[in-house]
């Protein structure tokens, strides 16, 4: 696969955990929220293992996507098992997981020959992970990310997806590597997604906003004093944004991560890329001022490299003072 600064890495824990979603109920979810066409090897996936869905592990997967655990959260899982055998010490499982399921995962692999199923699209696989490396080859989402989050040791790692989620990347940490499992971008009506390298802005927004986003969170956990003044703020938004976005984090996530992906994509690329993502992200998430935001956290980064801030956390009571009066001055 190309070489480039995200590691691309077709990894066969994350594959089966994609494999039991393509299984589930997942796939009609996916279309009846918004109808699309999926990569063939998705539909190929289905077709050989149709015979399978009602073995315990995929019913184990429908129960657990049925509660509130992301699909972020469920695809951590793979990072608690061995190769080659998707065995797990019971110590590694997550609280939220069914003690039972890693001997599940390997009789489903095994009495259905998985690996078989997987071989069949060997050249569809490998040819995805050499789109993704050139789209993704030269950027390097560290930098902007250090800034607001510290300097860390670590990696970033993009996983292609030809399987299920078709339509949103999902991101976890394992280890010292952040992993970004993204599907190739959905394409108008029924026609197959685009490739990796068809539109490299794409692919790049896709994978950056997934490690800004589990940084976040990440960063919020390791400064709970900060995070708890800021979750007793109220964020400058529409009711309509409130509850497409119940959960706190969600709100401050679309708002700060879109925002970064923005600064992101005018760094890598040019303004015309990001003001592009401005208006696809303001009819995906329901709100319209996200150049305020931008504006607000470019003014961070401003201040930042005087060395008035050392990080994302000290700016933080003015980050949400300074949105409020770029809001109010937006509805003038």
């Amino acid at each position: 696969m190309t070489e480039s600064v995200i590691a691309i890495r077709v990894d066969d824990r994350v594959r089966l955990l994609s494999t039991l979603l393509a299984l589930t109920t997942w796939p009609e979810q996916e279309q009846a929220f918004k109808p699309h066409g999926v990569h063939a090897q998705a539909k190929a996936i289905r077709a050989a293992l149709n015979v399978a869905e009602e073995h315990p592990a995929v019913h184990m997967m429908q129960e657990i996507l049925e509660t509130e655990n992301s699909l972020s959260t469920i695809f951590s899982y793979s990072t608690c098992l061995s190769l080659p055998g998707f065995r797990a010490r019971a110590a590694d499982i997550p609280g939220w997981a069914p003690e039972d399921w890693p001997v599940q995962l390997r009789d489903f692999a095994h009495a259905h020959r998985v690996r078989d199923v997987w071989e069949k699209g060997k050249s569809a696989w490998r040819e995805a992970g050499e789109q993704a490396g050139r789209a993704l080859e030269s950027h390097d989402p560290l930098p902007l990310l250090a800034q607001f989050f510290g300097q860390q040791d670590i990696e970033f790692m993009f996983h292609p997806n030809l399987y299920y989620p078709t339509s949103e990347a999902i991101g976890f940490r394992w280890g010292k590597s952040l992993v970004c499992v993204c599907p190739p971008h959905v394409a108008w009506g029924n026609n197959p997604p685009w490739p990796y390298d068809d539109d490299p802005g794409a692919t790049y927004r896709e994978a950056f906003s997934v490690y800004a986003r589990v940084m976040l969170r990440e960063f919020l956990d390791q400064h709970p004093e900060e995070a708890e003044l800021a979750m007793r703020t109220h964020l400058p938004v529409p009711n309509t944004f409130l509850a497409r976005y119940p959960d706190w984090f969600d709100q401050f996530a679309v708002l700060v991560v879109s925002a970064l992906t923005a600064i992101a994509l005018k760094q890598a690329f040019n303004d015309q890329e990001s003001a592009s993502f401005i208006v696809m992200a303001h009819k995906a998430h329901g709100f319209k001022m996200l150049p305020a935001v931008v504006d607000v956290l470019e003014h961070y980064l401003l201040e930042q490299q005087t060395g008035k801030y050392a990080d994302f956390a000290g700016y933080m009571p003015a980050f949400f003072k300074t949105l409020h009066v770029a809001a109010k001055l937006q509805k003038l």
